[in-house]
């Protein structure tokens, strides 16, 4: 079976349903899309034909949006060969899990999923892939990371593949990855824990100054006042900051927007309890309760940048 698979590249989550699908299929090719990109990217594949070659196309960690939707729901070809797999809620307030072939889960039995959860439940399930204890702690791992259940879990290891993701990039990522979910054991490498080292040290040197630099903007929306601090800072610290702010919240924030240096989006994440998701979704974004993001190029969101300047 010739397969083609849509992953998330910006996080372990993403990586993880390309290192399934890598095991589960010998005719693969993974194509690495950026939050805001799927529609466009799957839009081309579907517009030049190369999607007719495939005889599976997955979607993972992402959803795909309208038109492309209903253009593939009303082609029985791309209907009956697709299927998405996601867990962001925002993409069902939108409505877009009304079409069969997607699957938006955000929690299963009290749990939340993610991606690679979803994706390799899937594959098991369908005689796709061999369960492995080994590839049971990855997903779990990777599971724990992306829902923010490390921290309840004290789950460190959770945390040190995503380091290594953020400091060493996606090649390296899915070659140590490779190489460990052989074994019979994970295990990492002793040079993860001297990455991890180096990033912590310098995130404390970075952190402080990051956050001197707040601006503080209240955002109304549907009646409901949403005290955001806005930071500029790299991707790679987008879970961390609001750990710190939490610690000593001087400017009483509800939530923390982290406009990316080296990317094309906003991130947000948890300060109190609210929902980031409505605030991302408000700027053309998505995401969960405790984390969502939108591009830098909506044009609301522009005209908030504005008012900060």
């Amino acid at each position: 079976m010739k397969v083609l698979l849509f992953t998330h590249s910006q996080d372990i989550d993403g990586l993880g349903n390309a290192l399934l699908a890598k095991r589960a299929f010998a005719d693969l090719k993974y194509v690495p899309v950026e939050t805001f990109d799927i529609t466009r990217m799957v839009t081309s594949y579907v517009d030049s034909g190369e999607i007719y070659d495939y005889d599976q196309v997955y979607v993972t960690d992402l959803c795909i949006k309208e038109p492309l939707l209903s253009r593939i729901d009303q082609d029985e070809r791309l209907k009956n060969k697709f299927l998405v797999f996601d867990h962001h809620a925002s993409e069902i307030k939108e409505g877009n899990d009304r079409y069969e072939f997607v699957n938006v889960i955000v929690s299963e039995d009290g749990v939340l999923t993610c991606g690679t959860s979803l994706f390799y439940d899937y594959l098991v399930s369908n005689g796709c892939l061999n369960r492995t204890s080994t590839l049971d702690e990855f997903v779990e791992l990777t599971r724990q990371y992306d829902t923010w259940d490390w921290k309840k879990n004290n789950n460190y290891k959770a945390r040190k593949l995503h380091i290594f993701f953020e400091t060493q990039g996606l090649d390296e990522y899915v070659l140590m990855m490779d190489d460990i979910l052989d074994n019979d054991e994970l295990v990492l490498p002793p040079r993860v824990e001297d990455i991890v080292r180096s990033f912590d040290e310098k995130f404390a040197r970075d952190a402080k100054s990051i956050i001197d630099n707040m601006k503080v903007v209240d955002v109304d929306l549907s009646g409901t006042n949403y005290r955001i601090g806005y930071v500029y800072c790299e991707y790679k610290y987008r879970n961390d900051l609001n750990d710190i702010v939490r610690q000593d919240n001087i400017h009483d924030i509800d939530v923390i927007g982290m406009i990316m240096t080296d990317k094309d989006t906003v991130s947000y994440r948890q300060v109190k309890d609210v929902d980031c998701s409505i605030i991302a979704s408000s700027f053309g974004g998505k995401g969960h309760v405790g984390a969502g993001s939108n591009p830098q190029t909506n044009e609301k969101f522009k005209q908030l940048v504005k008012r900060m300047q």
